[in-house]
């Protein structure tokens, strides 16, 4: 097992993404703290996770309230003593036209995806600090590296999230703090259904899966003692680069 006895803590962790990541790097050893907002999702990953043989922490958070940031974080350190590694997979989204976005839908949409990284960032890097090392693995997209239309604010959200990643490697890394990207195109997951994807609908049958992802995060986790995965790029085989 090659993160055996790592402590990982993950957003998003009760669906799509965040599970199949939770499950992926329980697999290689690690022990899982799981934040979301669903109680009941959370609970059904932790016995997942736990049939598997490792340890898990249940922390239903609101990832965009600095206070429940705070107490997620307490919980982990008190229940684990560290936090080895963090993955900041939270995110929502949707496809719309750029007119049809209100300012609620701006709010909503960087709050999740932008300030709850740089929340668990600015809360995780003190302790990564105090023991000498640490990992953070920020999910973004590839509408973070290029603009698509219909997905503004989505696109600028993920942009940010590449920007305080490139910004944290390059401020951490000479104190061992390592921080990866991973960035996917089309998920075959919850994501935006309802807002501009159907259940079911051909396009989603071609996308990449969850679990193709979790595996992408386990990659960028995997320790190497003089090198760091800085970004990984995705793309399923139904969409052009």
């Amino acid at each position: 097992m090659r993160l055996d006895g790592k402590i990982v803590l993950i957003t998003g962790a009760s669906r799509g993404i965040g599970r199949a990541s939770a499950l992926a790097l329980a697999r290689e050893g690690a022990h899982i703290v799981a934040a979301a907002r669903t109680a009941p999702d959370l609970a059904r990953v932790v016995g997942e996770v736990e049939a598997l043989g490792r340890k898990a922490l249940a922390v239903p958070t609101d990832v965009t309230d600095s206070d429940a940031v705070a107490a997620c974080v307490g919980r982990a350190i008190v229940a684990f003593g560290r936090i080895d590694i963090l993955v900041n997979n939270a995110g929502v989204g949707g496809y719309r036209p750029f007119l049809e976005w209100s300012e609620a839908d701006y709010d909503r949409i960087m709050a999740t995806n932008a300030k709850s990284s740089w929340l668990f960032c600015r809360a995780v890097i003190p302790h990564m600090r105090a023991q000498k090392g640490g990992h953070i693995i920020n999910v973004a997209s590839v509408a973070g590296l290029s603009g698509y239309p219909s997905e503004a604010i989505y696109c600028m959200s993920k942009s940010a999230q590449v920007a305080l990643s490139q910004a944290l490697d390059r401020e951490f890394y000479q104190e061992n703090i390592k921080v990866s990207l991973v960035c996917p195109g089309g998920v075959e997951t919850f994501f935006a259904l309802g807002d501009g994807r159907t259940a079911g609908e051909d396009k989603l049958r071609g996308f990449s899966t969850a679990e193709d992802v979790a595996e992408a995060v386990v990659l960028a986790a995997l320790p190497h003692a003089r090198s760091r995965i800085v970004n990984i790029v995705m793309r399923p085989m139904n969409e052009m680069t």
